[in-house]
């Protein structure tokens, strides 16, 4: 087929195709060919055929510039001369105006580095331009985007350019076409090693989310729930209490790695998520705020086994496990890192031994005067003053002789799982980090953070059925936690 064969020009300018453009069939003219074709017509003594333009026609078309194949081609049809939606799809490599400058078709390429056959979309006014070009054109994307109509221009002649596919990092692109001439769209996309698209199929990361995510996302209905609105939390990391825009909530089942990839697929082409109220696949950053945007990941990076949360979201609802896995952004900008976390743990332990493990004095014994205590007989919390940072999370205190288990404490607070049997004023007290008996060949205290070094006791005895000699050791503490090893002889 010829630009010949292919269009038609009726006695009233309008230049038509003969057959709809068919991306891989056809192959696209420059705007340069457009004009070239018309002024051949133009010199005819008369016309022929169904492409009615001669020398008694109005001059149908000119050039801002001389003709440069090697130049993208700013063409104005003139006159009535015109083309449709449907016959720009035709041409690239420049721009047409036509209508007295009321309509603008302007070119646009695509550069930088794709994976091969990354798609490629566009929006422009809030919606997708239906596509009439192949995900294979990425290469050598040229194509015409309508960016005038009847005088106005279409969004201000703003567009975005994606490109997003599951599996692959994330690309866009902001390119205004007022201009007219040809603009460039720069995406660049990679494969994201951190994603498995084996085992996090689309289907399952669909299925981690409500059909729709906005406002009113209820955690647990879901394994992630985003909810929108402003909230100051305190991460415990040295940074304060931050505010921030969001939040995303985690089940407690799933691991920062594979939100990460759930929320992968949530912004690519294909979601079918909506963000309140933003498609997931045109979705940029915390809606309503104008933050650094991650052009790579919108809801954040992740790199060397953390997830680097984008900017104003709070993230609850981790696994333990993962509780050095991750990094935020408050509103202002503040980097924040959660506390380490750690554990410590005793092994080769029988589910008939009784462990107990506190700090060392330094002096062979326990430290069982490491703190005073204030409570009211009945009262479910205690007041402990200079309450450590590293305090496990959950656990045994121990004032004088009396055993409480707490599920939890913040500040100089301790909330007890029961009430206080009597009365405490300045009692010495001490917070063990295991109390208890094993539920099988180890036993692992309750998290706590990390503030510094230091040397812990431990005694193992049995008594029972399968006496042993009691055992005591001491262990050091590190960033890493710590752990000890029972030696079990026999006790006769």
């Amino acid at each position: 087929m010829t630009i010949n064969t292919d269009f038609t020009v009726s006695a009233t300018g309008d230049i038509r195709q003969v057959t709809a453009f068919v991306p891989g069939t056809h192959t696209r003219y420059s705007t340069l060919d457009l004009h070239k074709w018309a002024q051949d017509l133009a010199d005819d003594a008369s016309y022929s055929g169904d492409d009615q333009l001669d020398i008694l026609s109005d001059n149908p078309s000119e050039l801002a510039g001389k003709q440069n194949v090697s130049r993208p081609m700013a063409l104005t049809l003139l006159n009535a001369f015109n083309i449709n939606d449907a016959t720009a799809q035709w041409f690239r490599f420049g721009s047409i105006e036509q209508n007295d400058g009321d309509d603008l078709y302007t070119g646009l390429k695509v550069l930088g580095t794709l994976v091969a056959n990354s798609p490629i979309y566009i929006l422009q006014n809030g919606a997708k331009i239906t596509k009439y070009w192949q995900d294979a054109d990425a290469a050598s994307f040229q194509i015409l985007v309508k960016a005038k109509s009847g005088g106005t221009l279409i969004d201000s002649g703003d567009i975005t350019v994606f490109s997003r596919k599951y599996g692959q990092t994330c690309s866009h692109f902001d390119v205004n076409l007022a201009a007219g001439g040809e603009q460039a769209a720069a995406l660049s996309t990679a494969l994201d090693s951190n994603v498995d698209t084996a085992t996090m199929t689309p289907a399952v990361c669909a299925g981690y989310f409500s059909s729709a995510i906005g406002g009113t996302a209820t955690p647990g209905t879901e394994k992630i729930a985003l909810a929108y609105g402003d909230t100051t939390q305190d991460l415990g990391g040295g940074q304060g209490a931050l505010l921030h825009k969001g939040t995303i909530t985690l089940d407690g089942s799933i691991s920062v790695l594979h939100a990460y990839q759930a929320l992968m697929w949530a912004v690519s082409e294909s979601s079918t998520i909506t963000f309140n109220g933003v498609p997931g696949y045109r979705y940029r950053v915390l809606p309503g705020q104008t933050y650094a945007e991650n052009v790579a990941a919108p809801f954040g990076s992740f790199a060397g086994g953390k997830w680097f949360v984008a900017q104003g979201w709070w993230l609850t609802g981790v696994m333990a496990a993962d509780s050095k896995n991750y990094q935020l952004i408050s509103h202002t900008g503040v980097t924040e890192t959660p506390p380490t976390s750690i554990v410590i743990e005793i092994g080769n332990v029988t589910t008939s031994d009784y462990v107990l493990v506190a700090r060392d004095d330094g002096a062979g014994g326990i430290l069982d005067d490491e703190y005073t205590v204030s409570g009211s007989s009945g009262a479910g919390t205690v007041t402990v003053t200079g309450l450590k940072a590293d305090t496990p999370a959950s656990g045994v205190i121990r004032i004088g002789g009396d055993r409480y288990p707490y599920s939890s404490w913040a500040g100089t607070t301790v909330t007890l799982t029961g009430t206080l049997s009597k009365t405490y004023s300045s009692a010495p007290a001490f917070i063990p980090f295991i109390d208890g008996v094993p539920t099988g060949t180890s036993i692992q205290s309750a998290q706590m953070q990390f503030s510094s070094n230091f040397t812990a006791r431990f005694r193992v005895r049995n008594g029972g059925g399968s006496p042993i000699v009691p055992f005591e050791s001491t262990l050091a503490v590190t960033s890493n936690g710590g752990s000890g090893t029972t030696v079990r002889t026999a006790d006769a």
